[in-house]
């Protein structure tokens, strides 16, 4: 059974990968009004920045959702050993 080729990707697959990158810097934003410290707010602030920075990416194709294959059983000697 053929495999498609690792470079496509979904279109769906990469639009769910643009809005779980802006849900997350606003879940970090709206965690960030609650917190009592300035210095945790400044590091989730920074951190939301960070994904509003990543789903730029994301949109622009710089970033690309990770192939995974399903059904596809990986020979032993691929298999990393922890």
């Amino acid at each position: 059974m053929p495999l498609r080729s690792p470079g496509f990707v979904n279109r769906s697959l990469h639009d769910k990968l643009v809005r779980a990158y802006a849900q997350e810097a606003t879940r970090l934003r709206d965690l960030a009004v609650s917190v009592t410290t300035a210095r945790l707010r400044s590091r989730l602030l920074e951190e939301a920045e960070n994904q509003e920075r990543l789903a730029q990416a994301a949109k622009r194709g710089i970033i690309q959702p990770h192939f995974q294959p399903t059904g596809v059983d990986v020979p032993v000697q691929a298999r990393r050993v922890a």
